[in-house]
């Protein structure tokens, strides 16, 4: 294995970390924040599904993300290395201030500013559905979040034993968090392993499996600040919320996946959060969602900067 062999495997292995890291409060953060799982049974749960849905569905989204954006066969590995380590950057400074930001926007991002920066064709059409996909999402997730609620409260209002609701709830955490951990797999491990699948170094079975290794040891690592965002700063979130803004976020993703899109399942779980929270009428805090808002609107811009100047700096230094 060659130097840029090497280099692109390890950049990816870090935004796969960074996946893992900023991304894992999306499939278990309101299981851990209202308390139905702990910490290490939700990244366990993270681990095995992950692993699944890179395995068994992941190839949509790679080939979205990797021959999509700009024409199939111009993406080499420099390019995808440059693309990768740009959104892993950005990524990192934002776990950093425990904001679960779009790692999705980030990668595609970056493949943009590359893109741009070589002077290769980027597909805006595509780019159109993915932008058009990021903003239907969180919506969605939010609708789907508000009536999955209304239909469980009314299910769990009719149960009278106190064991059996204790059991129910924390079946419905583990089913949600499941579903959207495996969603996880099929769509964001799509992110740090479409452009290398793009360049034609690995197949999407291996970078799948690989990629999501590396996203299941960032999830163990590194996540828990963005778990407590997503879980606990949003909106006060009980049960039966969070297993509605799990399982509506789930469904949305699952619907982009059938169509190859690379969604935010940040943008989704906190659109669920949110819907949930105006429902049941705890309060959203609006300056933790303010904050988040801004997040996803300075994600693709900076990772577009940070990537056209990379290959820019790359040029100049004779290493393009």
């Amino acid at each position: 294995m060659d130097g840029l062999a090497v280099a692109i495997t390890a950049v990816a292995f870090y935004i796969a970390w960074n996946i893992g890291s900023n991304d894992s409060a999306n499939a278990m953060g309101t299981a851990v924040g209202s308390g139905i799982l702990s910490f290490r049974q939700a990244t366990l749960t993270i681990a095995i599904f992950v692993l699944l849905g890179a395995y068994l569905k992941g190839y949509k989204v790679m080939k979205t993300v990797g021959e999509g954006i700009v024409p199939k066969g111009s993406l080499t590995m420099e390019m995808a290395l440059i693309a990768l380590l740009s959104a892993g950057i950005w990524v990192t400074i934002a776990t950093v201030k425990g904001l679960p930001v779009s790692t999705t926007q980030a990668i595609v991002g970056g493949v943009i500013g590359v893109g741009l920066a070589m002077n290769v064709p980027v597909n805006f059409f595509t780019l159109g559905k993915i932008a058009a996909a990021w903003v239907v999402s969180p919506v969605l997730s939010g609708i789907l979040a508000m009536v999955l609620y209304k239909f469980y409260s009314k299910v769990i209002s009719g149960i009278k034993s106190v064991s059996t609701i204790e059991a129910l709830y924390k079946a419905l955490a583990i089913l949600g968090g499941s579903y959207m951990a495996f969603n996880f797999g099929t769509n964001e491990v799509a992110n740090a392993s479409g452009p290398i699948v793009g360049a034609g170094f690995m197949e999407p079975k291996t970078a799948g499996i690989l990629v999501a290794i590396s996203l299941a040891v960032g999830s163990l690592t590194f996540s828990y600040a963005v778990m407590h965002t997503v879980g606990r700063k949003i909106t006060a979130l009980g049960p039966i919320s969070a297993f509605a803004a799990q399982f509506g976020s789930a469904i949305a993703v699952s619907l982009a996946n059938f169509f190859g899109l690379p969604v935010s399942s940040s943008q989704s779980i906190v659109g669920g959060v949110v819907g949930v929270g105006l429902l049941v009428g705890e309060g959203v805090d609006r300056k933790v969602v303010v904050d988040i808002l801004f997040g996803w609107v300075a994600t693709p811009l900076t990772a577009i900067g940070i990537s056209f100047a990379l290959v820019k700096l790359f040029s100049f230094a004779g290493m393009l």
